[in-house]
């Protein structure tokens, strides 16, 4: 009979999430994870199969928690809610920008299992924005509406390294009322 782990995986990952947000996939070392965690090697390894298993186990935890398809799913649909998606990244607290946007500068050694939940979750997201999209009296090709919400957001997660949430907000105010005014 194996031993009884003294962990709660989520706990794990949440705190795991904080290593690979800051340090990304090829920075973060199993010293980095170990200390974090408060498991030892062999604990994480009980758990997960390696440091990329971990990882991407992080990123689902990450998508299952992150509240940006919970702000795009409220009632009403419309601008509202795409201007508080757009303002999620400058919340957080303890990090800059979104995971994922910061996750997808490692595109080239992230394992294929990591960019699936990516591209999966960007779907869901787009799929979102085109709902609420719909909602929204705007005479632009929604479609190409969507990409360009995610293409700012992205943008706004990495810039949220560098420059204060405050001045950020201030452009997607302002970019919100330059897409309202097209209606």
């Amino acid at each position: 009979m194996g031993r009884n782990k003294n962990f709660e995986k989520n706990a794990v990952l949440d705190k795991a999430i904080q290593v690979f947000w800051k340090k990304g996939l090829a920075d973060s070392s199993l010293q980095d994870l170990e200390k974090a965690t408060g498991v030892n090697k062999s604990g994480l390894y009980s758990e997960f199969k390696d440091k990329e298993d971990l990882f991407c186990e992080s990123l689902k935890r990450y998508r299952d928690t992150h509240p940006a398809l919970q702000v795009l799913d409220r009632s009403p649909l419309g601008w509202d809610n795409i201007q508080d998606f757009l303002k999620i990244g400058t919340r957080c607290s303890g990090q800059k920008g979104c995971y994922f946007a910061n996750t997808l500068r490692e595109s080239v050694i992230i394992p294929s299992r990591a960019k699936d939940i990516l591209f999966s979750y960007t779907t869901e997201i787009r799929e979102s924005l085109l709902a609420n999209l719909k909602h929204t009296n705007s005479k632009h090709n929604i479609v190409v509406l969507a990409d360009l919400i995610l293409t700012v957001s992205t943008g706004n997660s990495l810039k949220l390294n560098v420059m204060h949430p405050d001045l950020i907000e201030t452009e997607i105010n302002s970019y919100i009322e330059l897409l309202k005014d097209n209606e």
